[in-house]
């Protein structure tokens, strides 16, 4: 590595092919873990590893959408499963919408449009308890139904659902061109200094 000159500086050049879903895949992630380990707040990390898998799910048919079909901006507006079968058809996947991974993408999807487009609930709760139930749940608020789907088992579904649509594009994707796109393996740069 060069010295830096008091006078001059150092020229510093790197490149970078920003993929989005290796971001929003790493919050999954690293929420997922935490939940996992009940760190403090453990509850509000799943419903961030749930949503952020929901946003990486369109950040992954995006990524491949611009690399393999000619002006993918004309699908901007399409919805993520449009984006999906899209690079289905493309890749010549098969998916099964209604089981697996394409069976949580949908479940995904619908998640993210509930949050991001929120409402309010009115809930009643009525039950007649056992005394052990009451004493254990009485400060406990009745639950809606968004946060009824936010639990580790649905983030533990969504993290693993996203990481293996991911690797069947890619799997599909190497056969097509090897060697070809390495940013939608993963993230990096490359830079050199004079």
């Amino acid at each position: 590595m060069p010295k830096p000159s008091a006078s001059r500086g150092v020229r510093v050049q790197k490149k970078r092919d920003f993929e989005p879903q290796h971001l929003l895949m790493r919050v999954a992630e690293n929420a997922l873990e935490d939940a996992e380990r009940k760190i403090p707040g453990w509850k509000n990390q799943e419903i961030i590893a749930v949503t952020f898998s929901a946003l990486a799910l369109e950040a992954i048919a995006n990524s491949f959408g611009c690399k393999l079909i000619s002006r993918w901006d004309d699908f901007e507006s399409s919805s993520p499963i449009a984006k999906l079968r899209i690079i289905c058809a493309e890749l010549g996947i098969s998916a099964d919408w209604g089981t697996g991974h394409w069976g949580t993408a949908l479940w995904l999807v619908s998640f993210r449009n509930k949050i991001a487009h929120a409402r309010p609930q009115p809930i009643t709760y009525d039950e007649i308890v056992s005394d052990e139930k009451f004493r254990r749940t009485f400060h406990d608020e009745p639950p809606s139904n968004l946060e009824n789907q936010v639990n580790l088992g649905n983030a533990k579904r969504a993290v693993r659902a996203v990481d293996e649509i991911k690797w069947t594009f890619l799997s599909k994707l190497k056969a097509l061109k090897p060697g070809e796109y390495a940013s939608l393996y993963s993230d990096g740069f490359s830079g050199n200094t004079a």
